[in-house]
C-alpha cells in the first residue's frame, strides 16, 4: 500500500492501525465518491423529473465491471459483517439522502422527506438489481418513479401535474 501511494511504510502505519481499518477507509471513501460527485453534478438542476433520470444515469456506469461499482457492491457485502463499516456507510448514504432532501426542499417539492426516501430506496434497489443483471436499463425505473411520485414532483417543464 505504501509503495503504491509513493510513501514510506511508516507513514501508512502511523495513520492506519490495521488492515481492517484500511479496508474500511477505502470502502467508505469509495462509497462517498460513488454517490457524492453524481449528486453534486445532477442535483444542481431545477427539475426533479429530469434530474432523477440524470442521477440514475450517473450512478449507472456503462461498464458493469467499473471499479467504483464493484467497490460499492463489495463494501455493502462487507458491511453486513462489520459493524463499523456498516455505520460509516449508513452515515454516507444518509448524507446523500440529506442532500436529496435539501435539493427537493429548495425546489418546493411536496413532502421532500418522503420523496427523498423513496428515491434513495429506489436507487439502492436498482443498483443491487443491476449487480445481478448488468443490462438492466434505468429508464423504466425513472418512468415508474415519475408515476408513483407524480403528485410530488414537478413535470419536466417545471409545472405540477
Amino acid at each position: 500500500v505504501a509503495e503504491r501511494a509513493g510513501v514510506r511504510p511508516g507513514v501508512v502505519h502511523y495513520h492506519v492501525h490495521s488492515i481492517d481499518e484500511l479496508r474500511r477507509l477505502a470502502a467508505v471513501r469509495g462509497v462517498e465518491e460513488f454517490f457524492g460527485e453524481p449528486a453534486e453534478r445532477t442535483l444542481a438542476g431545477a427539475h426533479p423529473g429530469l434530474d432523477v433520470a440524470e442521477l440514475l444515469a450517473a450512478l449507472s456506469p456503462a461498464d458493469p465491471q467499473d471499479p467504483r461499482l464493484l467497490l460499492l457492491y463489495e463494501s455493502l457485502v462487507a458491511a453486513a459483517r462489520d459493524d463499523e463499516l456498516r455505520t460509516a456507510i449508513a452515515e454516507t448514504i444518509g448524507g446523500f439522502r440529506a442532500r436529496v432532501i435539501t435539493w427537493l426542499t429548495e425546489l418546493g417539492v411536496t413532502d421532500p422527506v418522503a420523496v427523498a426516501v423513496t428515491l434513495t430506496a429506489a436507487i439502492d434497489g436498482y443498483l443491487l438489481q443491476r449487480a445481478l443483471d448488468p443490462t438492466l436499463d434505468p429508464a423504466p425505473l425513472v418512468t415508474g418513479l415519475r408515476l408513483v411520485l407524480g403528485g410530488f414532483l414537478p413535470s419536466d417543464d417545471g409545472t405540477r401535474p
